[in-house]
């Protein structure tokens, strides 16, 4: 009887438990300037329909919540360091990391808020 009850649920375990890898999302961390040009500079990178465009040559534009935004950045000690000029100015240095289509970023030196945009 035990095992009627007990089959279906390790049954479930074997088959599902070496999926689960496969669904994670793995992301490599950019460390420096030139691997971030590479990866990521001049690419459009969506967020429902948020919007950014980050060029090579230190400058970044897009709209976030129906806000049209941009600004400047460059790299700082391995982190995406980038200072909002409009709509109002703010900077901040964050963790960027990319893997499977999309980038994901962290706000204060990756001790902050998370957000993943994918790769147009």
């Amino acid at each position: 009887m035990i095992f009627k009850h007990l089959f279906p649920l390790a049954f479930a375990t074997a088959v599902l438990a070496p999926a689960a890898p496969a669904l994670a999302e793995s992301f490599t961390r950019i460390e420096t300037d030139a691997a971030f040009k590479k990866q990521v500079a001049n690419r459009q990178l969506l967020q429902g329909e948020n919007t950014v465009t980050i060029r090579k040559n230190g400058k970044f534009s897009g709209v976030f919540g129906g806000t049209k935004y941009k600004g400047v950045w460059q790299w700082r000690d391995g982190y995406w360091c980038r200072t909002l000029t409009a709509p109002q100015e703010n900077t901040d240095c964050q963790m960027i990391e990319v893997g499977g289509g999309k980038m994901r970023l962290t706000r204060q030196r990756g001790k902050g808020k998370v957000q993943i945009y994918s790769f147009k």
